[in-house]
């Protein structure tokens, strides 16, 4: 029964994320988004854990759990500073981003250090497993985090109140509400100790207190009415004249806004030395039939001017200047522009502070993978610097055409998600301190295919998708072979996504000149001449001779690691 709530809770959460994509994905902050995707790896680290078989299952079940929660509290207060138009300081989100991190460390690596968790083992109950942990002194961050994050956004809203800010308190006061619930059934979970599935119920509540306020928000139409504001108050003004310039009449308004006006005579050709502005009426009747508009400043108004011919048959043309006063919609416009530009500003940071946080999770997720595999410390680091030497390397030399910065930039990020597949590989094959039996290898030879199915499910709704097809290709194909002899599917010369031949020489180079518990590091001749031999049968002959190129640096690269 139980198991079954966790279930339940997971895919709701993944469906409340699917909604939030299909119906409000460009018309709310990224915050938003990012809080549906935390609580779906939350409520996934739950669904998870009640189907752990072991210990090691359950700590990863419960380093899943935080990967969410260590960030959904964040960014809950950051919808919340959105929805009261504040703007919370980069160095204090920088401050809550770290202690997530900090948090989210001690609890993922329990086997460091008992100052988070002095004791943890898996028992059962009610039929499903359940972590059991005696806390350190460093858990005790955990629950003064969310207190102190709650407690931010509740001085939010007392903020607005005391300066009177234009928002709706009772969508503000509903998330606070939602936040105090997480953490109640947080503390409720923890102090009953009998597995009830408390924290992932409040996620949903979350969830569905969001959205409906995403709808009520979505109703607002601010531009609409403002329009219908500015057409109600707009006053209409003309002025008549004939093709040979003779001014014909006016009403009062036009009279008030241009005084000169007042010195006209009906019938009389307006002279030559008038005003600016009776000299720029005599030059558009001249230029004939063209119709113009421009902007006349006058005092403290700005006043629209449109030039319209009409025929008649007793002054054969008739020359109308509309006058209308602008100044509220010149104004409006540039507030709208100003707005616009601190708009763009804003959103621009967010959506730099957002990828930031979205890498830092990503890598995250991958040092989780690689601390799996004890043949392999460091790969991730070593790798990523590897391919950025290489990358640069061809950028900079033009060897691959077609290599964009954009690009070189995107295969640089990917290459830390490589390996994820090996999360799905069992530890007994992953770590085996020796050579492959043929059913073990065959096993571990669909790790590039899990692999590259997870970083699509990862990178499926991200704003990049240049850089989503890039790390799915560097996850799917880097064990493939320019012979042919590769796998998993047996791609061959350029059919090999550029991507993929790059992480391929980078992945065996590493392996080669890295310490396992299975061999000996190699020297750096050995190592460079078994990649040189391996030109057109391994790798791309034409990027393995560049990479020979990078040798100075990459051994200087490589002095530079401390010793394993």
């Amino acid at each position: 029964m139980l198991t079954s709530v966790y279930a339940i809770s997971f895919y709701l959460s993944f469906l409340y994320l699917c909604i939030v994509l299909a119906i409000f994905k460009n018309k709310i902050s990224p915050y938003y988004f990012m809080l549906f995707v935390t609580i779906m790896i939350t409520n996934f680290g739950y669904m998870s854990m009640a189907d752990s078989e072991t210990l090691k299952m359950a700590i990863m079940a419960n380093t899943t759990q935080y990967l969410g929660a260590s960030f959904s509290t964040f960014f809950m207060l950051m919808c919340i500073a959105d929805l009261c138009k504040f703007r919370v300081k980069t160095w204090l989100q920088v401050l809550l981003i770290t202690l997530g991190v900090i948090i989210f460390f001690f609890a993922a690596n329990p086997d460091l250090t008992d100052l988070y968790y002095k004791e943890i083992y898996l028992e059962n109950a009610h039929g499903v497993p359940m972590l059991v942990k005696k806390y350190g002194p460093i858990h005790a961050f955990y629950p003064i985090y969310l207190v102190g994050t709650i407690s931010y956004a509740c001085w939010f809203i007392l903020k607005s109140f005391t300066k009177g800010k234009d928002i709706s308190y009772i969508n503000s006061i509903m998330l606070v509400i939602s936040m105090t619930a997480v953490f109640i059934a947080y503390g409720l979970e923890k102090l009953s100790g009998l597995g009830i599935p408390l924290v992932p119920i409040a996620y949903d509540f979350v969830e569905t207190i969001v959205v409906i306020l995403l709808a009520k928000i979505s109703l607002y139409d601010i531009s609409a009415i403002s329009a219908n504001y500015m057409a109600k108050n707009k006053i209409t003004a003309f002025i008549l004249c004939d093709s040979k310039g003779m001014y014909l009449g006016s009403d009062d308004t036009a009279k008030q806004w241009f005084p000169e006006i007042n010195n006209l005579m009906v019938d009389c050709k307006i002279k030559d030395d008038s005003t600016p502005f009776l000299k720029q009426i005599i030059r558009w009747i001249y230029e004939g039939d063209k119709e113009t508009t421009v902007f006349v400043k006058r005092n403290e108004r700005i006043i629209e001017v449109t030039h319209s011919v009409l025929n008649q048959k007793v002054y054969k043309n008739l020359h109308c200047f509309y006058l209308r006063d602008d100044t509220k919609q010149q104004e409006y416009t540039k507030l709208v522009e100003s707005y616009n530009e601190k708009l763009e500003k804003d959103v621009n940071a967010k959506t730099k502070n957002l990828r930031r946080i979205q890498n830092d999770i990503i890598i995250s997720m991958a040092s989780i993978v690689e601390n799996r595999d004890s043949n392999t410390g460091g790969h991730i680091v070593r790798t990523s610097d590897v391919v950025r030497v290489f990358v640069n390397h061809l950028l900079e030399k033009k060897v691959v055409e077609g290599l964009t910065p954009e690009m070189a930039k995107c295969i640089i990020k990917a290459a830390p998600l490589h390996d994820f597949g090996k999360i799905g590989v069992p530890d007994v094959v992953l770590n085996k301190p020796g050579k492959f039996t043929d059913e073990e290898y065959e096993i571990m030879k669909k790790h590039p295919v899990k692999g590259a199915e997870i970083v699509e499910r990862i990178l499926n709704n991200a704003d990049d998708p240049v850089f989503k097809n890039i790390a799915v290709n560097v996850a799917h194909y880097h064990h493939e072979k320019w012979d042919s002899k590769g796998y998993p599917s047996g791609m061959k010369d350029r059919e090999i996504p550029i991507e993929a031949r790059v992480m391929a020489l980078a992945d065996v180079f590493d392996a080669l000149v890295s310490k396992r518990v299975y061999k000996e590091k190699l020297d750096y001749n050995t190592a460079f001449a078994i990649i040189e031999q391996s030109a057109g049968t391994h790798f791309d002959p034409v990027l393995t001779k560049a990479f020979l190129e990078c040798r100075p640096k990459l051994e200087a690269l490589y002095d530079s690691y401390p010793d394993e």
